[in-house]
């Protein structure tokens, strides 16, 4: 999510990525809802370092918070539906941050609730911890889904 104040400066250079990364789910989202799970590259499609996870799995009760310093995420779903709760970093304590994995871990409680389904995407920044997986108010569900990893240059 993109919520800056109205005086702060973008970097045109990372706005016109995440533009061409959501260009490109838009374009080819029924290419990639047809690839298989794992990690597969995106360089020459958008940025040098893109690339796209397809995972599957059931909604959780419970999933932890996370974000990522290293990378924006761009969330798709293909099959399915699930909750999300956000919140920014500044609202939550810190634990353990894998820089291997860019996978930062915290504490606390979020602001907003969403579902996201088939059709839409979610762009969520370093500063948006979140937790996923969350069963939708219709129930759990199965899910497939792809989240394209854009390069974080602020």
């Amino acid at each position: 999510m993109i919520l800056k104040p109205i005086k702060s400066e973008f970097n045109k250079e990372f706005h016109e990525r995440i533009w061409k990364a959501k260009n490109y789910v838009r374009e080819h989202y029924e290419e990639l809802k047809k690839l298989p799970n794992g990690q597969h590259k995106l360089d020459n499609e958008i940025c040098e370092g893109a690339y796209i996870n397809i995972t599957e799995y059931d909604n959780k009760d419970n999933p932890p918070w996370e974000s990522h310093l290293q990378f924006v995420d761009i969330q798709i779903i293909f099959e399915g539906a699930e909750d999300y709760i956000i919140a920014n970093t500044s609202d939550l304590k810190p634990k353990e941050y894998d820089i291997k994995t860019d996978y930062h871990n915290w504490e606390g409680e979020g602001t907003v609730r969403l579902t996201l389904s088939q059709g839409n995407i979610l762009i969520l920044l370093p500063y948006d911890a979140h937790r996923v997986g969350l069963p939708p108010k219709t129930g759990k569900t199965h899910v497939k889904k792809g989240i394209v990893k854009v390069p974080y240059k602020a």
